[in-house]
């Protein structure tokens, strides 16, 4: 068997903090780069995974050699980022270890060091493919659907005292919102996790209140939202990427592109998203730094198989077995038909986000196109039953219509 295609989704490096705590030692000037930005741990483990993926797929003795060429073609891969500097920077990491330098000539002396590959993006308003960035009325129903769940009103009440604790040591003060209070919460432990893999030693007060320990539960509770999402918010989270994996296998099996290596930069939140639409979400934090790899293979007979696996750093190598496939792979029939409920297009997405949607999947251009079908229809059976009428009414007047007299 041979390795055709491989689709990459994965998660950012290390980084710094996202969120500022108001009572906190430290501030945005604490960190490097900023917030939120890739550390230098985060460069390392995507060059690490480059290295990684370099010798899976170009090395020839391998049985999961994919015929890449080893200098970079633009026709073999295709990379894309949401356009944030740490997905940017960690498809960068990875590339470097991917595709290091040629012994090409006529090349600039920086180049021997470095190889350029081209990066795409979206700005964040317009992503539809890895990511929820921006869209009201998705946060106002997913709120509507966990805080209706017993199973989120038992945790929040549960820990009411804890959470109000934490809300005043951290200066976040008092949130009635029971959802808002809850994810203020999970970033008071981002905050906390971050710091503590960083080595910054906690505010004094915050280690004596134990603030990392016990906002620890809200951050696991955060991913166990994920269980709780409708179909639309599943959609949301993970259909267009289905969609279009899927379109990738059906690409490469027909011969419609030439692409071998597909990468995407992404977040915890798309590799939780594509997950969960598949039916096979933990519901754990995706580690930083966590590959998915979508490989298409083809075996004797020109029989095809589509398997996911998951590599992270230097862990066993996890397989998934996809609901209706064998323990191995899918077929690619078993593969279109993997979670169909939750494939979503890029229109429907922002659709939906930008208030055009009058029901989840109808727009309203399409409403007023069927409503032009509707009267059109309705206007053709008037024609029809009036001419009917006056064919009926010549029958009975042995088809003369009698003159009135005054």
């Amino acid at each position: 068997e041979q390795l055709k295609l491989s689709v990459l989704v994965f998660r950012h490096g290390d980084r710094s903090a996202i969120y500022n705590l108001p009572n906190d030692i430290y501030s945005e000037d604490s960190w490097p780069q900023g917030t939120g930005q890739l550390s230098n741990v985060g460069v390392e483990q995507h060059l690490a995974n480059g290295v990684y993926l370099r010798d899976r797929y170009m090395n020839e003795e391998n049985p999961t050699y994919l015929s890449l060429n080893e200098d970079y073609k633009r026709v073999e891969v295709h990379v894309r980022s949401t356009d944030i500097d740490r997905t940017l920077m960690s498809a960068e990491s990875m590339l470097a270890g991917l595709f290091p330098p040629s012994e090409a000539e006529n090349k600039t002396e920086p180049l021997d060091v470095w190889q350029p590959i081209p990066v795409h993006t979206l700005p964040l308003n317009d992503e539809t493919l890895l990511d929820v960035i921006d869209c009201p009325p998705f946060n106002e129903h997913l709120k509507e659907v966990v805080t209706a769940d017993p199973v989120f009103a038992h945790f929040m009440a549960n820990n009411s005292e804890i959470a109000r604790k934490l809300l005043k040591v951290t200066g976040l003060g008092e949130i009635e919102d029971a959802f808002e209070a809850f994810q203020r919460l999970a970033e008071v432990y981002d905050t906390m996790f971050c710091e503590n893999a960083t080595g910054m030693p906690f505010k004094e007060e915050f280690q004596k209140e134990k603030v990392f320990e016990l906002s620890a539960r809200f951050g696991a509770m955060d991913w166990i939202k994920y269980r709780l999402m409708s179909r639309q918010l599943k959609r949301m989270v993970g259909g267009v990427l289905l969609s279009d994996l899927k379109q990738r296998v059906k690409d490469a099996i027909n011969g419609t592109s030439p692409l071998k290596l597909i990468l995407y930069s992404a977040h915890d939140t798309t590799l939780a998203g594509i997950l969960t639409v598949l039916g096979v979400y933990d519901f754990v934090q995706p580690p930083y730094a966590t590959v998915l790899m979508l490989e298409l293979w083809q075996g004797e007979g020109g029989k095809w198989e589509v398997r996911l696996h998951r590599h992270h750093g230097t862990d066993e190598l996890v397989t998934y077995r996809l609901p209706g496939c064998d323990a191995t792979g899918c077929t690619p029939e078993q593969f279109y038909s993997v979670s169909t409920d939750y494939d979503y297009s890029e229109d429907e997405f922002l659709a939906y986000c930008r208030g055009s949607e009058i029901l989840p999947g109808v727009t309203k251009s399409a409403l007023f196109l069927m409503m032009v079908v509707a009267l059109l229809m309705l206007a053709t059976t008037t024609v029809v039953l009036v001419s009917y009428a006056v064919v009926l009414r010549k029958k009975a007047t042995g088809g003369y219509t009698p003159l009135e007299t005054a």
